[in-house]
């Protein structure tokens, strides 16, 4: 599915990783470890939003940073940040505006609205969004992100900000549509999600990452 060949990246002067060589496969996999070592990097890496300074990323086998058929393999691929993106505008304009700058993409808005109704946000429609709860603009963040219904999604702490219903509403979903042949990768440190993994990433602050089962 996914795999980075020696692949070095560093902020500034201090290496994230070096010579990182490792597959990443599974329906529903966790990216864990302590805060600063490197789950967000990789997450970012991996959506086509970090270039490697060194290395290869390959997306079923197209190296997504220097191959011609890189956009169409990344525009499968969705990565939600773990601070919710709110546009100026409506929580429905919010949440339709994937769909809307990329028809390409299977969706419309009868969708977007049966998700902000499984949600639970379906009275907000109309709603500044900027004007939300962190928990609210979450939700709208990932229907955002369902509604092109990406093959590859991947969430960064996607359920930090959420209360106790919804964050059975959000893992519940998550699992229909990994039956469904979505794949989804969480950054997280939440222990909630544990259970659900076909596969787990255990990162550590020297660069190693460890796959467990």
């Amino acid at each position: 599915m996914i795999k980075l060949d020696k692949v070095w990246f560093k902020y500034d002067n201090r290496w994230i990783f070096k010579d990182l060589s490792i597959d990443i496969d599974g329906g529903f996999i966790l990216f864990r470890g302590p805060n600063g070592c490197g789950k967000t990097t990789l997450a970012k890496i991996i959506s086509g939003l970090l270039k490697p300074n060194k290395g290869t990323v390959y997306i079923e086998d197209v190296d997504i940073y220097g191959s011609e058929d890189a956009p169409n393999i990344l525009d499968k691929v969705i990565y939600v940040h773990d601070k919710p993106i709110i546009l100026k505008g409506s929580v429905r304009y919010n949440a339709s505006y994937g769909i809307m700058v990329n028809r390409r993409r299977e969706g419309d808005i009868n969708y977007v609205n049966k998700l902000m109704k499984l949600f639970k946000i379906e009275a907000l429609a109309d709603k500044d969004a900027k004007k939300l709860s962190a928990g609210q603009q979450q939700i709208v963040s990932l229907i955002r992100a369902l509604a092109v219904r990406p093959k590859y999604l991947i969430l960064d702490e996607p359920l930090q900000y959420l209360d106790d219903e919804r964050r059975e509403l959000v893992i519940k979903y998550l699992q229909k549509i990994i039956d469904e042949d979505t794949k989804v990768i969480v950054a997280t440190h939440e222990t909630e999600l544990l259970r659900y993994a076909d596969k787990i990433y255990v990162f550590q602050y020297d660069g190693r990452i460890r796959p467990i089962e």
